[in-house]
């Protein structure tokens, strides 16, 4: 694991499609966010809402969207999602499965994110909508 942390240690930003940042900026500063750590947290929701769809979407054209030390007590979170995906043992040890284990997390927060953006069209439904979509089977 010293591998790992070594990686995360140098680790600058988690990525998004350059399309999405409209979302994310348009989200953040709307009110049903407030009071949130902005792109972290719509990262966060984003990731769950597309593990729950089951809809990864490759990053055609990424960009920076945060630093990861804004997430640092999650990292592990996230890495334990990516790892899951990847169902190789051996990538648990490398720098470069880190890597692939939080590329599966923006593909997922790639997807969700979307997603997201249609339930937050009728902000005085949104967490109506939202738990409807979390409860969702």
């Amino acid at each position: 694991m010293a591998a790992i942390d070594e990686f995360i240690s140098k680790l600058n930003y988690l990525n998004i499609d350059k399309k999405n940042r409209e979302i994310y900026n348009k989200l953040k500063s709307s009110s049903i966010f407030k009071g949130t750590r902005g792109n972290p947290d719509l990262f966060l929701l984003s990731l769950v809402i597309g593990l729950k769809h089951g809809k990864r979407k490759k990053l055609l054209n990424g960009g920076n969207l945060f630093r990861i030390s804004e997430l640092q007590e999650d990292i592990w979170t996230l890495l334990s999602i990516g790892f899951s995906e990847l169902k190789d043992i051996e990538v648990f040890e490398t720098k470069e499965g880190a890597k692939m284990a939080l590329k599966v997390c923006e593909e997922y927060a790639n997807s969700g994110i979307e997603i997201l953006n249609d339930l937050a069209k009728k902000p005085s439904e949104f967490i109506n909508h939202l738990i409807e979509e979390l409860l969702k089977k």
